[in-house]
């Protein structure tokens, strides 16, 4: 079982509990010696937003959220028009046993029977 990240909390666990060494199984990123190296580099905090250095129609460029809002609650049906109805509708239409006509069936029929 070789993993390139580290393994889950319960993983984790077995190995300590069965005296495996982790070392295989851990990736060297998440190694102690590797953590503590990556917070030796000092982190120096940004400037004030006026000292920044960015050209004019960057600075001049207003970014706004979009006015439109999702509404809550589930999506409304896709739109049926003639060519989704052609692609994803009911292919073919049953016909009354009956009459004939397509589109109704026995049980509702008005229609009178079929002559033959």
């Amino acid at each position: 079982m070789v993993c390139d990240e580290i393994p889950c909390s319960h993983a984790w666990a077995i190995l300590k509990k069965k005296h495996f060494d982790v070392g295989p199984y851990c990736s060297d990123m998440y190694k102690l010696s590797n953590l503590l190296d990556t917070y030796n580099i000092p982190i120096i905090p940004l400037t004030d937003q006026n000292e920044w250095n960015a050209p004019g129609y960057i600075k001049d460029d207003i970014v706004r959220p979009p006015k439109h809002k999702k509404l809550p609650g589930r999506p409304s049906k896709k739109y049926r028009d003639e060519a989704y109805n052609k692609l994803y509708g009911k292919k073919n239409k049953n016909s009354c046993s009956t009459c004939g006509f397509k589109g109704n069936i026995r049980r509702s029929c008005r229609n009178g029977p079929r002559i033959v």
